[in-house]
């Protein structure tokens, strides 16, 4: 009896595995006729059993299962699984680790190259929907199976870094920028944001070391002499700062924007006289460059609101010294009404620039101005 046992017991494995390997086949036959849900029914025990889970013809059935599910045209089929373009990846990487005979390593490699594009599209779905730890997590997958094939994917990994930037990861954002600067991508925004992550972390001197570093490189790059400029400025470093905007419009004088940025910084440190001749120059390069029409209006304005609040603070028997510091806060809001009305013209629909000049307006008893204002606005 005991002999017809443990034959018996043998007969059962046997059946076992014969049951295990025929879904197998069964879930392939499905697959080949496009019955996806079918499929998936059936190859998933055999993931599971130890008959079949470490062949890895199972896997690779498995993730070329998954990986239509995920790239069908039909939305009822990618319904099918929420996460089909990851069980994928999961099979056929699975797949290449239990094949030692590389029977199916072109086909899985293959399909990994479909693999990272589907996970770069889905990164940027993830991206555009403000998801950005999901844009990031599917970026990263993109950067690594391109990596598996020696490919060097600076884009996905700059997008991996940004993401996580933007989502507040900022230990991979780091991760990931500094791979960038170790695979020599010269894009200055690279150290520009990495710097901005050093900043914010309070080390100025090592988001300064970083953008002189960039610098040496691309010695010509505006947007990386500025970033050095703004960090003197946080340093309360206004020799540098000033020497770097004067290097700026030696760089390019033509350049309107160069002017902007110039005239931007040097109001930032309160040389509104060169912050003034900046913007005039900006606007001459571009008469219809409207940030520069409304900065200029905006820098006589932020003046006057100064001389105000200072006049506002005298002793009730400075009426004289009042009235005479209210005269020069109005003779500056005049001065900035010709440029808040160009910008308006060139922008009529900018809310900023029409309250700005509503203000205005009121406060010097422009009344025919206001009426007119309020007028077009209706």
């Amino acid at each position: 009896m005991k002999k017809i046992a443990f034959i018996l017991l043998i007969v059962l494995a046997a059946g076992t595995l014969n049951a295990q390997k025929a879904k197998r086949t069964t879930a392939y036959n499905y697959l080949r006729n496009n019955n996806l849900a079918k499929a998936m029914e059936y190859i998933e025990p055999t993931i599971t059993d130890e008959s079949t889970m470490g062949d890895p013809k199972t896997w690779y059935y498995r993730g070329t299962i998954y990986l239509q599910i995920a790239t069908s045209d039909d939305p009822e089929v990618r319904a099918l699984s929420d996460n089909a373009i990851e069980i994928a990846y999961e099979s056929y990487s699975k797949a290449k680790e239990l094949d030692e005979s590389n029977e199916y390593t072109n086909d899985v490699n293959n399909n990994l190259l479909v693999i990272a594009q589907a996970f770069y599209a889905k990164g940027v779905d993830y991206f555009n929907q403000n998801d950005f730890a999901g844009a990031a997590t599917n970026l990263e997958r993109t950067f690594l199976i391109s990596k598996e094939f020696g490919k060097t994917d600076t884009v996905s990994a700059y997008y991996t870094a940004y993401a996580s930037q933007v989502g507040g990861n900022l230990e991979k954002a780091k991760e990931y920028y500094n791979k960038l600067i170790e695979m020599n991508y010269k894009k200055p925004v690279i150290y520009i944001q990495l710097s901005e992550i050093l900043k914010s972390e309070g080390d100025t001197t090592g988001a300064l070391d970083l953008i002189l570093s960039g610098r040496e490189i691309m010695p010509m790059d505006f947007d990386l002499l500025i970033a050095e400029t703004n960090i003197y400025l946080q340093k309360g470093d206004t020799k540098n700062a000033i020497q770097n905007l004067e290097k700026a419009i030696e760089q390019d004088a033509t350049n309107p924007s160069i002017f902007f940025a110039v005239g931007t910084n040097y109001e930032n440190i309160g040389r509104f006289e060169d912050a003034e001749n900046a913007y005039r120059k900006a606007i001459e390069i571009d008469p219809q460059y409207f940030d520069a029409y409304y900065n200029l209006g905006a820098l006589f304005v932020n003046q006057a609101a100064g001389i105000l609040d200072s006049a506002n603070t005298l002793p009730l028997e400075e009426t004289q010294k009042y009235e005479k510091m209210k005269g020069e806060a109005e003779t500056l809001l005049k001065e900035s009404i010709p440029f808040l009305e160009q910008a308006l013209q060139i922008n009529p629909d900018d809310k900023t620039t029409i309250a700005s000049l509503k203000e205005i307006y009121a406060r010097l008893n422009m009344t025919d101005k206001l009426n007119e204002l309020n007028e077009k606005l209706k």
